[in-house]
């Protein structure tokens, strides 16, 4: 098991866990903090992480927001670890404003996961 500590930097605060971003092309690897959405269809990564991994295009999908609105975005698969959790091969929408990482439920619904509010704390299960 995994735990993680909610950002309280955010109000209410938020639930987050550790990811390690990698590709199977490179030897490079970044770690940074992801947001935990259950309400987001896909994984949502910034391109300058995207980039420092050196992950490729897949293909092209459109996306659509939470306000409706419609862009086009690019598809890259990656491989995403949690703590001892190695999920390969997802593929991730590479975003070229946003700065956050946010875990869909592409990645979510592929684990154990306890949100506990009143704890403020996230644990991921193998």
């Amino acid at each position: 098991m995994n735990e993680f500590v909610y950002d309280t930097g955010y109000e209410p605060a938020l639930p987050v866990c550790l990811v390690t971003l990698s590709t199977p092309l490179t030897d490079f690897r970044v770690e940074c903090t992801a947001v935990i959405d259950t309400g987001a269809d896909g994984t949502i990564v910034p391109i300058r992480y995207l980039r420092q991994i050196g992950a490729r295009r897949a293909f092209e999908v459109g996306l659509r927001s939470q306000w409706g609105e419609r862009r086009t975005v690019f598809l890259h698969p990656v491989d995403v670890a949690i703590g001892d959790l190695a999920l390969p091969g997802v593929y991730v929408v590479g975003d070229d404003i946003g700065e956050e990482v946010v875990l869909g439920r592409n990645v979510l619904n592929k684990l154990r996961l306890l949100l506990d509010g009143p704890a403020a704390l996230t644990q991921v299960f193998g």
